[in-house]
């Protein structure tokens, strides 16, 4: 993801005038204290958090490949006569789920894989073996784990300063409004992008080609037994923009309108229905400030920590790091792109 100077600019201008109700440091305290037990657990039980994130990834996997293949049948009637509009219903339901799925498949190898190397752990060959399968199941959906990693880990050490290499603290709404261009995935209309790199290296080819056969098997099964209509719609229409979407509305709202301070520059959406959708599921961001506080804990004791540090927060702070129910997110989507454009339109010189 490519820095601006004017958004740097921006977001300092931005933080020195932002009346915010930072974390106490007894607050930072107890939660760093309950992220090292918590932590504690996770490396006393490596088989139990391998078994956790297999059955994750292979539940993944099922229900993909039933979405693709059976969900089909409860609305069209392989090699019938269907009307347009149900074939039409029928894409767009199966194209959307199809493209979360992966979405949530890629952003919990992306994150927990290839960047915390996270998802299996262990010694000797098995270690080898988890690391490169949980950095590369990423790639099945054209995602480059080896750029997203380097930038992440700079993300977390230099956090909110030219060096973050995924700065998102104050992102002009126009660059995130190009990226609902069609097929915006795979063409640069706009450089807020995390899941590949802007030109085309080695490793965007190899995770193209690893792309192309898991999907291409998949299309090629849909075609024959729902025909070339359904099939085009659904993985040329949907597919390739849902789960994109997905993902950048998470990277746009997590951090956007922030403190430049890593223990308070980030916004939890929770595990509720919101977090879930744009965080891709609960394997992937959707309590992305405790990660920030305790970068080193797996995801499923991010959400326990998220519980607790709920409990720790007074009610402005409530407001500021999490999201309320039902209406939200999309409130929190407005308010972001209202006041991002109210805040440029008052600088009385270009920043940057």
């Amino acid at each position: 993801m490519k820095l601006h100077p004017q958004e740097l600019a921006l977001a300092r201008a931005h933080a020195d005038a932002q009346d915010f109700e930072s974390l106490t440091a007894n607050q930072v305290h107890l939660v760093m204290e309950r992220g090292r037990v918590l932590y504690k657990w996770f490396k006393s039980h490596p088989g139990i958090h391998n078994l956790i994130n297999g059955l994750a990834v292979l539940s993944i996997f099922i229900v993909d490949g039933w979405v693709v293949l059976g969900l089909p049948a409860l609305f069209v009637t392989p090699g019938g006569e269907n009307p347009t509009w149900l074939l039409l219903l029928a894409s767009c339901v199966v194209g959307s789920i199809h493209s979360w799925l992966l979405y949530s498949l890629t952003i919990f190898s992306l994150h927990e894989g290839a960047a915390h190397d996270a998802i299996f752990v262990g010694t000797g060959r098995f270690r080898a073996a988890g690391r490169f399968l949980g950095r590369s199941l990423c790639r099945i959906s054209g995602a480059e784990p080896n750029q997203y990693a380097e930038c992440h880990m700079a993300h977390h050490a230099k956090f909110g300063t030219e060096g973050d290499s995924e700065f998102l603290n104050f992102v002009l709404p126009r660059r995130y409004w190009l990226t609902f261009l069609p097929f915006a995935t795979v063409i640069n209309f706009s450089d807020f992008l995390a899941h590949r790199p802007l030109t085309y290296t080695r490793d965007r080819l190899v995770s193209g080609v690893v792309a192309l056969i898991y999907n291409g098997t998949y299309a090629l099964l849909m075609y024959r037994r729902f025909g070339t209509a359904f099939t085009l719609i659904t993985l040329l229409v949907f597919f390739p923009h849902v789960g994109f979407y997905m993902d950048r509305v998470r990277q746009f709202t997590e951090h956007n309108l922030m403190p430049l301070d890593n223990r308070n520059g980030a916004r939890s959406f929770g595990v509720g229905f919101w977090g879930l959708l744009v965080g891709g599921g609960p394997w992937g961001q959707p309590c992305h400030l405790v990660h920030h506080l305790v970068a080193s804990l797996p995801w499923y004791q991010q959400i326990v920590l998220h519980r607790y540090f709920k409990r720790l927060l007074t009610p402005r702070q409530r407001e500021q790091f999490l999201i309320a129910p039902v209406i939200g997110f999309p409130r929190l989507v407005w308010q972001i792109v209202r006041d991002s454009n109210r805040f440029v339109r008052k600088q009385p010189t270009p920043l940057g």
